[in-house]
Order: C-alpha cells, then structure tokens, then sequence
C-alpha cells in the first residue's frame, strides 16, 4: 500500500515539477528584458532580479510554514497560485504601462520558484529511506525537462502575445502563468493522501493520516505530560 501511494505522489510531483520548471525558466528568460522595455534604460534591468529573488525567499518561508500547519497540498497549491498570479500581474503591467505593477508583480512572481524547489520534497515523505535520493533526483531531472522547454518557446509565446495585442516580451508570462496555475490545479487536486500527514516514523509502515488538529492536541497533551 505505502509503495502505490508513494509511485502515485511521485507521479504528481514530476508533473507539478515539469510544469514549474516551464513557468519559472519561461519568466525568468525575459523578465530584465521587459523591464529594460518598460523603463527605457539598462541602469535598472537588475532590479527584476532582485525582487524576484526577495519575493521567492518569502515565499519559501511562508510555503514551508502553510506545508506544516495545513499539509503539502495546500501550501504547495498555494505557493503556485501565487506564482501564476504574478506571472498575469506581470502581463498586466506590460499591457498597461504600469512599472509599479511590475516591480510587484515580479516580487509575487518569485512565489512559485521556491514552491517549485519544495515541491520535489513531497516525493520523499513515503519513500524509503534508500529510496529518498531517486525520488528528488526524479523530481530535479523532471524541472529540467520544463526549465529546457520555457525558453524555447520564448518567440512562439511572443508572436501570440503580439497578436493578442500584448507586448511580446510578456509572452513568456502567459505560459509562466498557465504553467504555475496548472501546477498548483494538479497538487490541490491530486496530491490525496497528503504526504506530509500520511509518512511515519516507521519506513516500512504507513501511519494513520492525522489531521493538523489532531497533531496539534497531540503535541499539547504531550507537552502537558499527559498520555
């Protein structure tokens, strides 16, 4: 039981995995370009950057902390919901003109990197301790597979942009956010059992799924020296 449930998390996280990799390498490409557009001038095209990595540092705080109150679905699902909705905060600004828009967006945009990077994680929880290290060696080499697709697709998504009347360097963000919003769409969905709830002490035996609440009265009892 515990091996089937591990192959199908596993499953889930290759394909958050590979749509991750294609929505961060697909923003991250042209993401100086467009502010350099938008600005007119190279003097600030490293603050994208920047604020991308802020907002992904935050955000790896703030994923890691929903993942431990309300498991890795939701907070995985979360940290890619925000990352898409940076990602069309971004297209948003470009259409509009908005350079505060961007900044912002950029920084929100951040979110899905680090979720991306926790996700590959959710692989292990059921995994074997001689397993571990296949499992997020599976998960790395499935980003790449979308981090090798983004940019290639660059001038695709950037001849639809144009003829969607939007700039052509916010096209990559078009994929960016599908990419992430889907990523987010199939953890919410289909990480069932949460592995994070589900793993046990034991690396040969499943544990019962315990709900936060329930972890939580739990430790209080034990903290209290009650049995």
């Amino acid at each position: 039981m515990r091996g089937a449930v591990q192959r199908r998390t596993l499953t889930v996280v290759v394909v958050s995995q590979i749509l991750g990799g294609a929505g961060l390498a697909a923003g991250v490409t042209v993401g100086a370009l467009l502010a350099q557009q938008m600005l007119g001038t190279d003097s600030l095209a490293g603050v994208p950057t920047a604020l991308f990595t802020l907002g992904s540092a935050l955000a790896a705080f703030l994923v890691g902390r929903f993942s431990q109150r309300w498991g890795r679905q939701v907070g995985l699902g979360l940290g890619f919901a925000a990352g898409g909705i940076g990602a069309i905060g971004v297209v948003v600004a470009a259409v509009t003109g908005s350079v505060p828009l961007l900044f912002i967006a950029l920084f929100i945009y951040g979110a899905g990197t680090a979720t991306n990077l926790q996700a590959r994680y959710a692989g292990t929880d059921l995994a074997l301790p001689a397993q571990r290290g296949t499992a997020v060696s599976v998960a790395m080499v499935s980003t790449t597979v979308g981090a090798v697709a983004g940019p290639n697709l660059v001038d695709p998504l950037g001849g639809l942009a144009q003829s969607l009347g939007i700039p052509a360097l916010a096209g990559p963000f078009l994929l960016a956010a599908v990419a992430y919003l889907a990523a987010g769409i199939v953890l919410l969905s289909l990480l069932r059992p949460d592995p994070f709830w589900s793993h046990g002490s034991s690396p040969h035996l499943p544990r019962l799924r315990m709900s936060p609440a329930c972890c939580r009265a739990r430790d209080q009892a034990c903290s209290s020296g009650r049995p």
